[in-house]
Parts: structure tokens; sequence; C-alpha cells
């Protein structure tokens, strides 16, 4: 921490002398205090600039020296300086040179306690860095200088609804429509604090209004699919769930989003091209990222984002080129072993992928996403078993590699390693539909019967269809109905599903096939099943 004075407008023997000449000795500690309150002594934090560009090295020096000389100038005065200190910590910023960043910003406040901006950027630091209480604090002081900037209201409510303040995230929120009637960020704050509160029609009626105003925003479909699923409304969840992106909402925010402009060459191409990447405009992408790797060609960062905008266009062999060329300058650079390996299992070469992943995962063993891909690609490389060793070490959390594991064990005829799976991530994620069928499917029909348990499989079979309505489902309770030996239940059930499924013709097939076991075979009681099993335990179950 280096320590930079500033000079008053007396040395302290000039002011002892002029003090001398006053009758009252309170009088000059008085003034003593005074003048000492306005000559504070700040403190600036110098980031190592080692590893940064050359032009972004060059513009920060040469804002520091602008800072120091003005400092050493006894002209100078506080508001100058609070500029300087201001418009040093707004550059350090914008590089994420955070702790730099706020002490500049710290500076800046001393010299100019009531300047909106200084304090307004330190909530913004304290917010991003975890901060919440002092984050809050430096929010609310904002805006008793500046109650009309909506940023800071949203920000505000972003927190407490994080906090779970839901009623003081509302508060804020509904300040920021007051000013800004149509604000998607405070529609779509106010219908997480209601989806919070179980409110879901009013959760419904702001996401909407936030899909009105910013149509690409394609985060809200999830939460529009959750808001509905609270309704009951089970095609909208569907459909929703399938427009579901990453393009999330964020509030026009004019501080903040400045400070792009203090950005200057490679940081600025990959800035605007991670912007444009998740807004999905991948040709704008691929433009910034190329002038990315223009103005730094050893730069691994803006290689990897190249050749995953690539990926997106389609341009497979340039994306590979791009892959390749990081990892020649860092060998070790997860990012770019595991988007090889995607792009090589697209071309079906596996063994190509799996030493990429492998090579990931040697740095990051805990990459999840990395060790599920290594699973699939020994899998269609026919390495079963060292797909199965890679998918028990893949987390519970992923049910679409829970299920691929399940499906793999069953195939294999490891029937209870499989009932195992299933039972240990139902107790973790009970509302998890696709495991349910799966589950109830194993305890209705295994093929080692000393592992079913026709009981659990009904109740189990009988949740998921009240849920969906589907004839598939419908025929799992029929399945589990006859497992306990409810025979003629199991076929009036079956005679229901086959009236639902009519155009279904596959569908159809099986469900009348079933139907005839359970009308013709006394007991009923599947000895093994292999009509449903094509159907419930495929990967659209």
């Amino acid at each position: 921490m280096k320590k930079i004075s500033r000079k008053g407008a007396k040395t302290q023997s000039e002011f002892w002398s002029t003090c001398s000449s006053f009758a009252s000795l309170r009088l000059c500690v008085r003034i003593l205090l005074l003048v000492f309150a306005i000559t504070p002594t700040v403190y600036s934090q110098t980031p190592d600039l080692t590893n940064v560009e050359e032009s972004v090295r060059e513009q920060i020096t040469t804002a520091q020296a602008a800072l120091a000389a003005l400092s050493k100038n006894p002209s100078t005065t506080e508001t100058a300086l609070s500029e300087a200190y201001g418009r040093l910590g707004e550059i350090y910023h914008a590089y994420s040179l955070t702790s730099a960043a706020r002490d500049s910003y710290l500076n800046a406040n001393r010299l100019a306690p009531r300047e909106f901006r200084w304090i307004y950027l330190l909530a913004r630091l304290d917010h991003q860095d975890g901060r919440f209480e002092d984050a809050i604090r430096r929010y609310r002081l904002a805006l008793t200088l500046r109650p009309d900037y909506v940023a800071a209201l949203i920000n505000l409510g972003n927190i407490f609804l994080e906090l779970n303040r839901l009623n003081e995230a509302a508060e804020s929120f509904q300040s920021a429509l007051k000013l800004e009637q149509n604000n998607p960020a405070a529609h779509y704050g106010l219908g997480q604090v209601a989806i919070s509160k179980r409110s879901y029609a009013e959760a419904v009626d702001h996401f909407e209004k936030t899909l009105a105003q910013v149509p690409e925003a394609n985060r809200v479909h999830y939460s529009l699919a959750m808001a509905y699923r609270g309704l009951g409304d089970v095609n909208k969840v569907k459909a929703h769930l399938a427009q579901q992106g990453t393009v999330g909402v964020r509030v026009s925010d004019p501080l903040v989003d400045r400070l792009q402009d203090s950005i200057a060459g490679e940081r600025l191409h990959l800035s605007r091209g991670k912007v444009a990447f998740e807004a999905q405009r991948y040709a704008e992408a691929v433009n910034e990222f190329r002038k990315a790797v223009g103005a730094n060609p050893e730069s691994v960062a803006a290689r990897v984002n190249l050749g995953a905008a690539l990926t997106q266009l389609g341009d497979l062999n340039g994306a590979a080129e791009q892959f390749e060329e990081a990892l020649r300058i860092e060998p070790g650079k997860v990012n770019a072993h595991y988007n090889l390996a995607v792009l090589l299992a697209r071309q079906n070469k596996h063994e190509q992928a799996i030493t990429h992943l492998r090579s990931a995962l040697n740095v990051e063993p805990g990459d999840q996403s990395a060790r599920f891909l290594l699973a699939q690609e020994l899998n269609k490389a026919g390495r079963v078993d060292e797909a199965l060793t890679e998918y028990a070490h893949v987390d519970l959390s992923n049910e679409g590699a829970l299920l691929e594991h399940v499906r793999l064990l069953y195939r294999k005829g490891q029937f209870k390693q499989a009932l195992d799976r299933l039972e240990k991530s139902h107790a973790q994620y009970p509302q998890r539909g696709r495991t349910v069928v799966m589950l109830a499917y194993l305890l209705a029909a295994s093929p080692q019967l000393e592992l079913r348990n026709g009981v659990r499989a009904l109740q189990l079979a009988q949740r998921v269809y009240n849920t969906t309505s589907a004839a598939q489902h419908g025929a799992l309770v029929a399945l589990a109905l006859a497992e306990v030996g409810r025979c003629s239940e199991a076929s009036e059930w079956q005679r229901r599903m086959i009236a639902a499924a009519e155009g279904d013709t596959d569908l159809l097939a099986k469900l009348k096939a079933g139907l005839k076991l359970y009308e013709n075979i006394q007991p009923c009681r599947p000895s093994s099943e292999r009509i449903l099993a094509g159907i419930l335990l495929s990967e659209k179950n």
C-alpha cells in the first residue's frame, strides 16, 4: 500500500505561528481540526501489470502518472483530485482490477463525499464481491443522492432477493417501476419474488411483461415454466422449457456500461464478443473475437472464445483450429480440451475425444461436464465397463447422466446396482419425474424378481400419471397393479390407456399386447416385461 499525502494551505509550523496570535487555545485546536479534516491522507494500491497487454499497460500507467502529477501540485483542487482518482478507479474496474479500483474509489469518495458516482461504483464492487451488507448500505446512500437512478433500485432488489428478504426486494422493484413503468428487470425481479411466495399467477404476469419488453431474454422462459408448473398447466410448462436459453435480463446501468469505453485492445473485443455471444449474435461474436486474436495472437481466451463462436455458426474445422492453437499456447487449458472433445464427438471420433477429455480431467478432476461426456464417449466406443466407472462419478444432480447410467446397468444385467442408483437419486431429488418413472418400472418389473416392490411401484406410478396423464404412464400403473395381483384393475387401466393412445400407432400396439397378458394369464404378474421397457427406459420417458 503506497501512501500519498496532500499538502494543505499551510505547513504545521506556519499554522502554529498563526495560532499563537489567537487568545484562545481552544479556538486554535478547533482550527487545527478543521485544517486536518479538509486535507485527508489517502491510500492507493498499484496493481501488478506484468501480464497485461502492452496497450492496456500504457493506458493504465498514463492514468497513474496523471494522478501522481495532480497530487503533487499544491494548486490542485479537491474536486479535481477526486475526479482523477475516480477516473483511474473506472479504468481499473473496467479491467477487473477490483482491489485497486476499490482503493481509487475510496480515495475519490473521501475527497468528494457527496459524489454519487463513487459511492455507487463502490456499491457495485461490494455487490460483485458478495459483501451484501456493505453493498446495501452504499446503494441506500447513493439513492439519497440520486433517488431516480433505477439501476441502484434494481441491484438493491436483487440483493434482497438473494438474501430471501422478499418484502424489501418487492419494495425496491416497485420503486423502480414507479420511475420506469415497463422496466423489464423490475418486472423480472417481482416475478421472482412472486414465485418465491408461491403467487404463481402474479409471477406469470410479471414474466410475460418481461418477455414483452425483451423477447430475446430466453432465460425468462424457464422462470415462466416454473410459474406455470405451480399453476398446474403442464402444456405451458413444456412449451416454455422448450424455449429456455442463456440470455438473461439486465438493467440499463449508464455508470457501469460506460466502463466499457475505458477498455482498449484485446479486452475490448473480448468484452464485446462476450456480449454478442450471450445474445446469440454469433457472427458478430466471431468478428469481435477475431479482432481480439489480432490484438494478441497468443491470447488463449480469445482463441477459445473464437472457437466456441465458430462452433455455433457450424464452422467445425475453423473452431477445431482455434482450440488446437489454444492448446499449443497452453497445453493444459481445460476449456480447449473439452470444446475440442465436443467437436470430435460430433464427428464420431470417439477415441480422440476420449484423449482430450482425460487431459481435461487430469487438470480438473471435478469437471462434471467433462466426466459425463467421457462416460458417453467410452460407451459409444464400446468400452462399457470404463463408461460405467465414469458414470458412477458423475454427480446425481445431473439427471440425464443418472438415467444413462441406469440404462447401461440394466442392459448389462446389473439390476440391483441400477435400482440402488435410482433410489439414492430419488431420495435426494424426489420431484424428478423421469427418475420416478424409471424407479417405478424397475420396482414393478425388474427381471430380478426379489428386487420388485409392487405396492411402492403403484404409489410412484399413480403419482406420475396424476401429474402427466400420459398413456404410457397410465400403462405403468397397470403394470404395477399386475405385479400386486390386481389383474382386473390392470386390464381396466390398460383399456383406458388404449383409448387415450388413439393415433399413436406404435404405443397402441404395445398397449394392446400388454392387455392380452393381463386378460389371458392368471396370475397376471409379469415374469419378464419387454413391452414397456422400450418406452419407459428410453431417453424420452
